[in-house]
């Protein structure tokens, strides 16, 4: 698909979307529903619990108007959403307790599909949540796949964050604020039509939007604040504490992408790879016909396939291999690069592994376009800097590997356009794209990846 033929078939989405929302007439105010209040706990205070009385009003309300307040409306367990249902939270703060462990927010029929792909689950469908500051209560990360429970019936090893839907067609999260969320903010995986438009987040510890696979239609516009890891992910494949959906990705739009200054970890990910179910039936979790423009404040963009990290002297890496990607375009995108990983084969500049860029690339591409874009290399300090590289990455630490020395990629063709380095429009684009070779690196018999490109274009 061409840019406008992605942006017109998810703008219609968005259009869709919204009339269906309108639909919805049924409503009621979460303050109608007080009489379902308990006492509960927060940092040694009594508070008011809304939980049942939340749970309540969305089970009998189509349309559930939380009004707005000075005192956050306190919950201590996962709030969960059927079908055909629009929270409308302007001027309100809703707020996990402190040590609860559950999800703030899911829909109904989630659907675990670590194992076996999902099929003939019903989906939900028309979930809204607008407005409305939505808060954890912690101070510090949560980690990944610590309880991995959805509520007291559901355990999942992969979910970890305050919003998760899952299983579902027509979401809209609109006009949100998240506040120290302790996984990620939002987690989407098996999902279609689906629109995230302004989205804020303020000392949150991990991903801000973390989108897993089998998803499609994707818009998310105006996603900004200060997050602990990628300000957005688009993982299609992912690790197994990271995700309950493998599988592909088709028709991304993601637009006015601010990473605060603030934030720790200036990246967003892109996660192709392929994926093994439980009966040995093996999936190509890809990317295809995706935009992604006007973003500040990301330094580094990884477009490749990363195992956990393991022991490499006695273990395998996670089993798995590059994923595809296809009709990628990124644009209007302005970096200052360091190394995003700060591992000594890159803060030293290894001549064979110390290689850094703006894109990293790392899977098996047809066609990249990168236009309109703005970087800033330190070749003084990082000589292995550049805008575009290739191949496999190695980093070692502690008797541990962070990547797979032995991963091959190759893409079919990586377009230029407009691309200025250090304030300078560059001419040969040569001098800033390294295709990466390791050469038995360890001595192994097999860290020999190797990254290629067949055609460069610079217009």
């Amino acid at each position: 698909m061409t840019k406008n033929e992605i942006y017109n078939k998810l703008i219609a989405m968005k259009a869709e979307n919204v009339n269906a929302s309108k639909t919805l007439t049924t409503s009621a105010k979460l303050t109608d529903y007080a009489h379902l209040v308990r006492k509960g706990v927060q940092y040694g205070e009594t508070v008011d619990i809304w939980t049942d009385a939340f749970q309540a009003a969305i089970d009998e309300n189509e349309v559930v108007i939380i009004p707005s307040s000075d005192v956050p409306y306190y919950t201590d367990t996962t709030v969960i959403l059927p079908s055909d249902r629009r929270i409308e939270a302007y001027g309100a703060t809703v707020q996990l307790i402190e040590g609860a462990t559950l999800l703030l927010l899911r829909n109904a029929s989630v659907a675990n599909g670590t194992h076996m792909p999902i099929k003939d689950v019903p989906k939900n469908r028309n979930i809204t949540v607008c407005g409305g500051t939505w808060a954890e209560s912690h101070k510090t990360k949560a980690g990944y796949g610590i309880s991995g429970k959805l509520d007291e019936e559901y355990t999942y090893g992969g979910v970890s964050s305050c919003f998760y839907f899952g299983n579902m067609e027509g979401l809209n999260l609109l006009d949100l604020h998240f506040v120290h969320a302790g996984g990620f903010s939002v987690q989407v995986g098996n999902v279609a039509n689906a629109v995230f438009e302004n989205i804020e987040f303020t000392g949150c510890f991990a991903d801000g939007l973390h989108i897993n696979g089998n998803c499609e239609n994707i818009y998310a516009c105006n996603i900004r604040g200060e997050v602990g890891d990628d300000l957005v992910a688009l993982n299609m494949y992912d690790w197994l504490n990271s995700s309950v959906n493998f599988g592909p990705t088709k028709c991304v739009w993601c637009e006015k992408l601010v990473l605060f200054e603030s934030s720790a970890y200036k990246a967003l990910r892109i996660l192709p790879g392929t994926y093994t179910f439980d009966d040995g039936s093996v999936v190509d979790c890809s990317l295809t016909d995706a935009v992604i423009r006007n973003v500040r404040g990301v330094n580094t963009f990884k477009l490749y396939f990363q195992s956990a990290s393991y022991h490499y002297e006695f273990e395998e890496p996670e089993p798995g291999s590059s994923g595809s990607a296809n009709n990628i375009y990124l644009e209007d995108i302005k970096a200052d690069l360091t190394p995003i990983d700060m591992f000594s084969e890159y803060t030293d500049s290894h001549p064979v592994k110390g290689s850094c860029a703006v894109f990293e690339l790392g899977s098996d591409i047809g066609s990249v376009y990168f236009d309109n874009i703005d970087v800033t290399l330190h070749r003084d300090e990082y000589p292995f800097s550049y805008i575009v590289c290739i191949g496999p990455k190695s980093a070692r630490k502690g008797g541990r590997e962070y990547f797979n020395p032995d991963m091959s990629s190759h893409a079919e063709k990586v377009a230029f356009s407009n691309i200025r380095v250090n304030g300078e429009t560059v001419t040969d684009i040569g001098e800033f794209v390294r295709e990466i070779v390791f050469d038995d690196i360890y001595s192994d018999g097999r860290s020999s990846g190797k990254g290629s490109i067949d055609k460069i274009i610079l217009k």
